[in-house]
């Protein structure tokens, strides 16, 4: 890896991350400076650090569906979905992240 490159890869991610279906998800958080601020195997949320609590993405599983929480821009509001696979929720976490920085 170049010493200019700041592209994280899964070597320099925290592998600790209990639930491994959210493994790319950490990797494109963290590339962006947002801070795992949950995890557990049911519940994951990111934080952007200079934003306190405003600015938040969650996800909560549950027994029958996967639960999101994204923020929406410029507003201190939370967009709340749920999905019945991990494959579309990550889906729609990735696109709202992109969208939203």
């Amino acid at each position: 890896m170049n010493t200019y490159d700041n592209t994280l890869t899964i070597n320099d991610i925290n592998l600790n991350i209990k639930n491994k279906g959210f493994l790319l998800l950490d990797i494109l958080f963290k590339e962006k400076g947002w801070t795992l601020a949950k995890n557990e195997l049911n519940h994951i949320e990111y934080k952007r650090p200079d934003f306190g609590d405003l600015d938040y993405f969650e996800i909560k599983i549950d027994k029958y569906k996967v639960n999101v929480s994204v923020p929406i821009k410029h507003t201190p509001y939370q967009y709340k979905t749920s999905f019945d696979n991990y494959y579309n929720a990550i889906e729609y976490v990735e696109k709202r992240f992109k969208d939203f920085i």
